[in-house]
Order: structure tokens, then sequence, then C-alpha cells
């Protein structure tokens, strides 16, 4: 427990400072959900809104082209979101994978929150500063469009989605909800999609940053020092002493940090080796175990650790630029996978997305109302199940042996 709570201490830290800060400003503060379990903080301000009127009226052929983006992969995403998911069970299922996707949090454990609530980890300051560009990115794309088709924005500020206390920080615009019901539907998608059309268009500038000069930088001014891993599957050996992440220093008294990962695939299935571990508190230790069988390829052997990327240090000569070009390389590297992957889940077309509204609204404009809600209800039913057994593959597992 405490080895948890120091490997997450500065996300706890940042949820204190939250939860006081929200206290004190609770005059600002509305509650939208569930309390104490599952429900938004919305803390309102009037952050951007004279920018987003002054752009829109700046700018009109800029922001009627984007208007148009934003229906096109509003309308197109929801359809791709729908296959990927359907696509990313199919996966699963035919690779029989343990465990699937997670709540993006800067939140290390063995399996998530004691394998009640799957994480995809990334490391604090890479969260917190990726996510702010993100929501900030997307939210202010929502307000622009919207000023653009003179629909007002009342106001903005930042969320936080909150289980007892607040964890996931977010941002909203709130528009006139009035007007923007008797907009035209077009207008409607346009809004709604503008978020995630935001998203999908600074996530591949940020790509390019990274592929064509953060990484060509990084592999001209470093050189390998170590490899960390940052999860351990089910079938590892290293679970019986409650490994979860670490440093790989040596396997059987290799050290070759170049050669490592390639070491291992040159053993045998069930075969019993030394893993030589260096933990986050810089305690190195030597645990025997056996390799086990890829499921993908039953002839190779694994030791069972993912989440795997090389640490580097200086080259020779860039001693004085230190860990900076690495630091900035992973920034970069978060904010374009991050960008498209909530960009691609906002639009699947559940209750509470964008992807979700725009539905609504599209099956508005063909069918009465009842029936349009009741398909919608539907949509969004099967959407939740495709996340659900996504985020816990044994659920499917579990379904199939009533058949």
């Amino acid at each position: 427990m405490l080895e948890f709570l120091m490997n997450n201490l500065s996300f706890f830290l940042f949820v204190v400072f939250l939860s006081i800060f929200l206290f004190v400003k609770r005059k600002k503060v509305e509650i939208q959900g569930s309390f104490p379990f599952l429900y938004m903080i919305l803390y309102k301000t009037s952050f951007g809104l004279d920018k987003m009127k002054e752009w829109s009226r700046k700018h009109p052929k800029i922001f009627s082209f984007l208007s148009g983006y934003s229906i096109f992969i509003g309308i197109s995403g929801i359809f791709v979101s729908i296959f990927m998911m359907i696509w990313g069970v199919f996966y699963i299922v035919k690779n029989n994978i343990g465990s699937g996707g997670g709540l993006v949090l800067p939140i290390q454990t063995k399996s998530g929150m004691n394998g009640v609530i799957p994480i995809f980890y990334v490391p604090f300051w890479y969260w917190i500063l990726a996510l702010f560009v993100l929501v900030v990115v997307h939210e202010f794309a929502h307000g622009v469009i919207a000023e653009k088709h003179r629909v007002k924005v009342k106001s903005s500020g930042f969320a936080f989605g909150a289980l007892l206390l607040p964890i996931m920080p977010a941002a909203f615009v709130e528009p006139d909800e009035k007007k923007l019901k008797k907009a035209k539907p077009i207008t409607q998608v346009a809004v709604f999609g503008a978020g995630s059309a935001s998203n999908f268009l600074f996530g591949f500038l940020f790509l390019l940053v990274w592929m064509f000069l953060l990484v060509p930088f990084v592999t001209s001014t470093m050189t390998t020092g170590g490899i960390f891993f940052s999860n351990v599957m089910n079938q590892s050996g290293l679970n019986n002493y409650n490994v979860s992440s670490g440093y790989l220093v040596g396997i059987n008294n290799f050290t070759d940090k170049n050669n490592m990962l390639v070491k291992i695939q040159n053993f045998s299935v069930n075969q019993t080796i030394n893993v030589t571990i260096r933990n986050l508190n810089n305690v190195t230790k030597t645990y025997t175990i056996k390799t086990f069988a890829d499921k993908r390829n039953s002839s190779r052997a694994m030791i069972g650790i993912s989440g795997i990327h090389f640490i580097l240090k200086d080259k020779k000569g860039f001693e004085r630029l230190g860990n900076l070009p690495l630091y900035i390389e992973k920034l970069f590297y978060y904010l374009w996978i991050l960008n498209l992957g909530i960009g691609i889940m906002n639009l699947l077309p559940l209750w509470i997305t964008d992807g979700g509204q725009i539905t609504r609204v599209l099956l508005e404009t063909k069918l009465k109302k009842k029936l349009a809600i009741s398909i919608y209800n539907y949509i969004s039913i099967f959407s939740l199940i495709l996340i659900i057994v996504t985020i816990k593959p044994s659920l499917i597992t579990w379904l199939m042996s009533f058949f």
C-alpha cells in the first residue's frame, strides 16, 4: 500500500489540491450526476468567451471551412468509432486477450485500481499537460463554431469527473441551449462535432512534429540507458512477487540493454530464468520465473512484461541538454495519441458524448421524436456494452458460458 501511495504521490496531491480549491470556490461550482459517485463538478468562468466571439467574426471563411469539416468528422466519426470498437472486441476474442483499455489516469497499479477499474497509465506531468491542451482545444472549438453560427456561449470553465473526489480534469463551454435546439440540425451537428474535429486536426499536427522533428532529434542526441516496463501480464511469474512495473536490468546475467529484448526471444517456453529488476524505489532484486507461450505464437517464449519503453541518456557532447529532448518528445507523443484516442471515443454514440448528441439530432430529423429517442437509447446501450467488454474482456468469456 505504501509503495502504491509513493508511486502515485503527485496524483494524490493533485486530487487533494483540487478538492480544497473547489471547496473554497464552492459558490461558483455546480454538481451534475449522482453525488458522491460518478458525478461531474463544473467550475464556471468566462474564460475565452470574448476570443471565441472575436475569432468567429474576424475569420468567417476559415471557420466556415472548419464548420464543414466538423460536420464531416461528426457524422463519419460515429460510424468509424462504432466499427473500431466492434473490431476491437473481435480482436480481443480472437486473440484471447485478458486485459483491454481503461481510464486515462496517472495511476500505477498492478492491474488497474485493485483490478476493478482498468487504467491506461500516463505519467503525471505528461497527463496533466496533455489533458489541459486537449480539453482547451476541444471546448474552444465548440465555442468558436457555436459563435460562428450566432449561438451565444453563456459560460466556459473547467470540469472534473469525480468518484467521491475529483480525479479527471476536463473543460466545458455552455452554449445557449434554447438557441442551439432551435438552430438547423446541420448547425447542431457542426457545433457538436467541432470538439473531436479539432482534436484530430491538432493530433495530426502533433504527430508530424513528433515523427519528423522530435524523434530524429532524440535519436541523434541520446542513447539507450535502460528498459522500463509499466505492466505485468496475468500469466507472468512476476505476479507471484507482486512486481507491477520497473526497470529490466538483466536476464540470466545478460545485461546488454540494446539486445536484452532480443535475448528473451531466444528462450524456450517453460524455461526457468532469472530476471533482475530495479523498482521505482531504486531497489534491485532478482526473481526466478518460468517463461510462457505467446497465445498468438505458441513457439514464442514470453516473460510477461508490457508497456515497454527505452530509458535514454545523453550521447557524448550533448550532456548539457540532459533529458530535455526526451521530455519534449514524450509530451508530444502523448499529445497526439490522447487527442486521437479521446477524439474517437468522444464520437462514440453514447448519451454523454458529442457523438451521442449528433446521433440524437440526426435521428430526430428523420423520425418521430418518440421513436428517435427510443432508437437513440438502444444505440447508446450497445455502445456502452462495447466499452465495458473492451475494458473487461473476461466478461465475454462469462457471457459465452451461458450459450
